[in-house]
């Protein structure tokens, strides 16, 4: 009997089963101990109402130094390392240096009469009389207006009120000089604020005042312009020309405008009177103020690093309890929750002040900090992220500037949103400037970025942004999103140490020759089978059996468990099912083209070759996509990488055994067999050369889950086509059944290794 006698045959038989069932519920416990998060959304309602408490967070205020203490100490008690809070001094920082309850302004308006046309003055400015007074009074600051731009105090007397329509390009371009006009602008976003304010001093308006159809509230607005990709302060901008020229700019409520409305029309049904403004506005700007940015981190194994950073800085008249208590309470509950596993990834925790101010803080830490440039993978911000269903706003938003992390959160997002979030809805963009936050700052240096933002609800920029309009049921949305991300991405495990862990590698490598050689060696392994066949100097029929056994144990178990029912678990059921099956209908039609042509009679070794050659290219097809999966893991991790070419080599083993064993039996001689049992692992640095020299940043988990489906279908097929009707016709049928089992066993045992 050779090699094996039944007794021998049996005790392999045996053992197979014991491993092969061991093996499976090994990766059973492996999967139940897949990282969770349990999200406290108690304490992240405790974070925003401590945050919000203190009140308007401007940039330099004694409120940001408060909340940034707060921040500091919440980032030590969670046991985050190097815990520091660093300070910028931001020129150009223009913005109302005065609490809410300084500010003043006082409009009055009210209707004159007069002659009308006086060369060289306004209309109405000369020879008039008060006919009737009407005044809105004092405003209400935070009620009734808020401040957009300005600087210092001043009172202007007599500027006519002119309706100035939505305060459009061409309205501009008709009016011409506009001096000693007071404009009244219905705002609808139709252009951007600084365009507007831009207009208005360029031809020589006293006062630009701005209100919104429906908004009793105004909220506030940073003017700023954007250029060269980054957010500069109007003053700022346009080479400084404007520094020292500035005018009212005032965003006014819907009631105050309706009386304005109120005058001009009267004034336009009598040719002898005027609508008139007098004003007196008082808050002062400054041109330098102190930003800070708090920092701290969970140090990673590997070199990759990862930042997740929200502003805790806000408008000068809200609260910011949205926008953005509770984005900076998100990040302490994902800090909180990543500092209980390991993570192959640094990650840093950054909260920045300045950003309501034109994202000054980030552009300030990026500056001051270059290596963080070099060192960052991924920055993730977190800015306006609570969802409300009951008041429509159930929409996150993410914007990716990478299209793979964009297909990775898409997948993790819908995970998550079937599992309790009905109600909810996320989308998931590909746009490198998308949003006005800081990851703008990040993207600058072409940075990977993901931006997570709610849409704008009625309270933003407001002092009704309070803590009451806070959804704490939607809190966990974004949170648990986030975690996962950081999780697959930073490469999370649980706190257990790695059973092989290479201390000498560290890191990736950005060449595509290590890389390379890796997948190279571990496609080689598939000519180690083909010369422990050489080897053997006479294959009996028990032993042909056997081992035609063992290659459609080894296939079957690669295409079931892990090409088709792996994909499905990781991209769903349909579009890997049909990859699948694509994959098992081209290789059926090109055996059945290559079959045809054959003579009726055809040699037991001639099928014995031609099965050979058959599991030679399906292997061959197989081992391409492993190459690819090669290539882009060394350039995440080499000691990842390394691992996966000792684990893939082991198994390519038994494929090598599977290509040579039948072709040599079936009389393609030692050479033959070794030769093509080689060349079937070749695909394997070819793989990992397309991914790395062509496919590039194209190249994503879907596109290498279809293709692994699709060669499953293949061997499958080539598994019940060639190889079992192959080991029955040896009339050995214990022997193919044991074969299968061992097979089956020593391929599961290489799988529970990739793992």
């Amino acid at each position: 009997m050779g090699l094996m006698d039944e007794h021998r045959l049996t005790i392999v038989g045996v053992i197979s089963a014991i491993v092969l069932i061991s093996s499976f519920s090994i990766s059973i416990l492996l999967e139940e101990e897949e990282i969770s998060f349990t999200i406290d959304d108690n304490s992240i309602m405790n974070d925003i109402e401590q945050i919000s408490s203190v009140g308007p967070r401007v940039s330099g205020s004694n409120a940001e130094n408060l909340t940034s203490e707060y921040i500091s100490e919440r980032f030590s008690e969670i046991g985050l390392e190097n815990v520091k809070i660093e300070e910028f001094e931001i020129t150009g920082a223009w913005f109302v240096d005065a609490e809410p309850d300084e500010h003043q302004i006082l409009m009055h308006a009210q209707l004159e009469q007069g002659a009308q046309n006086i060369p060289g003055l306004p209309d109405g400015t000369a020879g008039t009389a008060r006919v009737e007074i009407d005044s809105t009074g004092d405003l209400n600051h935070l009620e009734k207006f808020t401040f957009l731009g300005y600087s210092g105090s001043t009172h202007k007397h007599d500027n006519i009120l002119t309706d100035f329509g939505n305060g459009s390009e061409s309205e501009f371009s008709a009016a011409g000089d506009l001096t000693d006009l007071a404009l009244l602008i219905n705002y609808d976003n139709g252009r951007s604020l600084a365009e507007i304010y831009k207009n208005s001093i360029d031809q020589n308006a006293a006062v630009v005042l701005i209100y919104t159809d429906g908004v009793e509230v105004p909220p506030f607005r940073t003017v700023t312009v954007q250029e060269n990709g980054k957010t500069v302060p109007f003053p700022d901008a346009y080479n400084g020309q404007y520094s020292d020229i500035l005018i009212p700019f005032v965003y006014i409520s819907e009631s105050v405008a309706i009386q304005f409305h109120d005058f001009i029309e009267r004034a336009s049904d009598d040719q002898t009177l005027f609508a008139s403004l007098d004003g007196f506005w008082e808050g002062y700007n400054v041109g330098t103020r102190t930003v800070k940015v708090v920092t701290g981190e969970l140090e990673g194994s590997g070199n990759k690093e990862i930042m997740i950073g929200a502003h805790h800085d806000s408008v000068y008249n809200s609260p910011g309890a949205v926008d953005n208590a509770v984005g900076v309470a998100q990040l302490l509950e994902i800090a909180s929750q990543l500092s209980q596993i390991n993570l192959e990834s640094t990650v840093k925790f950054t909260t920045w002040g300045g950003e309501e101010l034109g994202t000054l803080g980030s552009q300030a830490y990026l500056n001051a900090h270059p290596e963080e440039i070099e060192q960052l993978d991924l920055y993730i911000n977190i800015d306006s992220t609570n969802l409300d269903p009951a008041v429509g706003l159930s929409t996150l938003g993410i914007d990716s500037s990478d299209g793979k992390i964009a297909d990775t959160v898409d997948r993790i997002k819908n995970e998550i949103l079937t599992n309790g979030w009905d109600e909810y809805s996320a989308y998931v963009n590909y746009n490198v400037d998308t949003g006005n936050s800081d990851h703008r700052s990040f993207n600058n240096y072409n940075i990977e970025t993901l931006g997570f933002y709610g849409w704008e609800y009625p309270q933003y920029h407001r002092p009704t942004d309070k803590v009451d309009i806070v959804n704490q049921q939607g809190l966990a949305l974004t949170t648990e999103i986030i975690l996962h991300v950081v999780s697959e991405e930073g490469g999370g495990h649980s706190p257990d140490n790695p059973i092989i862990e290479i201390q000498a590698l560290e890191g990736g490598s950005d060449s595509w020759v290590f890389p390379f050689t890796i997948a190279l060696l571990a496609g080689l392994a598939t000519g180690i089978g083909g010369l422990i066949v050489v080897f053997i100097k006479e294959i009996s029929n028990e032993l042909m059996a056997f081992m035609l056994g063992m290659a459609a144990g080894v296939m079957l178990l690669i295409s079931i468990f892990d090409l088709w029912l792996g994909q499905v678990m990781e991209y769903g059921f349909i579009q890997i099912t049909i990859s699948f099956i694509l994959g098992a209908a081209f290789i059926f039609m090109i055996n059945s083209l290559i079959r045809k042509d054959e003579d009726e009679v055809v040699s037991e070794k001639r099928k014995l070759y031609l099965s050979g050659i058959f599991t030679a290219v399906a292997l061959g097809i197989h081992n391409f996509p492993e190459g690819l999966a090669i290539g882009v893991a060394v350039l995440e991790s080499a000691q990842y990488g390394v691992v996966l070419m000792i684990a893939i080599g082991l198994h390519n083993i038994p494929e090598g055994i599977a290509v040579a064993a039948p072709i040599k039996a079936g009389g393609g001689g030692n050479m033959k067999a070794i030769l093509i049992a080689f060349a079937t692992g070749l695909t394997e640095p070819l793989g990992a050369l397309f991914a790395l020299l062509i496919l590039g940043s194209i190249l994503t988990p879907v596109m290498v889950g279809l293709s692994l489906a699709f060669v499953g279908g293949i061997m499958v097929v080539v598994s019940f086509k060639e190889l079992i009707p192959q080991a029955l016709a040896q009339n050995r049928n214990q022997f193919m059944i044991v074969g299968i089992l061992f097979g089956s066993a020593l391929m599961q045992l290489s799988l529970l290794l990739l793992e």
